[in-house]
């Protein structure tokens, strides 16, 4: 009966084996997976022969690269993402400053197509909570009001500490006449 891989536990054919000090077979190309690990023996914990790792140290210095060339990537990779976060972020603030600017304007239906061409983006997210804002606060200015309490109470109730939010939602509310609502809307304004 043969001996069997400590590794894979497969058959080994004599002649085709390396093994430890202790004698521990294991198949050739099992032992060039298992060095890139670990330099000692899987079952016994022995240092393999310097003349065995020399055996397999090209395709094990290879792996090693491949590895650290993988890493290299995956870094590189994350590093992107970040980047292009902080790209999409100027641009997206860039965008709102020159809407800012076209609401100082009363480019108010411009102001609102560019709100619109910047996409939807969910309430609970810093920019959907932007352009929420913004749409209120220029309808607000159109006195649309009705508009303007819509977006802005969906606004604060999403994001409860938006000074600015319930200030336009006060002013709203008082323009309808609604004091006891503005009235709310200014208390919970206050810095």
């Amino acid at each position: 009966m043969g001996n069997t891989c400590i590794i894979c536990h497969m058959m080994i054919i004599e002649g085709l084996k390396e093994t430890c000090p202790n004698d521990h077979p294991v198949h050739g190309s099992c032992l060039m997976e298992w060095l890139i690990k670990s330099n000692t023996c899987p079952l016994c914990s022995e240092p393999y022969a310097p003349e065995v790792l020399l055996r397999f140290e090209d395709y094990v210095e290879q792996k090693n690269q491949e590895k650290i060339n993988e890493l290299k990537n995956q870094i590189k990779a994350e590093q992107m993402g970040e980047v292009n976060k902080v790209t999409d972020k100027v641009i997206f603030l860039k965008s709102m400053e020159k809407i800012e600017h076209l609401v100082e304007n009363q480019e108010y239906n411009l102001a609102l197509e560019k709100l619109d061409s910047l996409g939807d983006f969910p309430l609970t997210s810093y920019k959907g909570q932007q352009i929420f804002f913004l749409k209120g606060k220029i309808n607000f200015f159109r006195e649309r009001f009705d508009l303007a309490i819509n977006q802005l109470f969906r606004l604060v109730k999403e994001k409860f500490d938006f000074p600015e939010g319930f200030l336009y939602l006060g002013k709203s509310y008082e323009a309808l006449g609604l004091t006891d609502k503005a009235k709310w809307a200014y208390e919970r304004a206050k810095y």
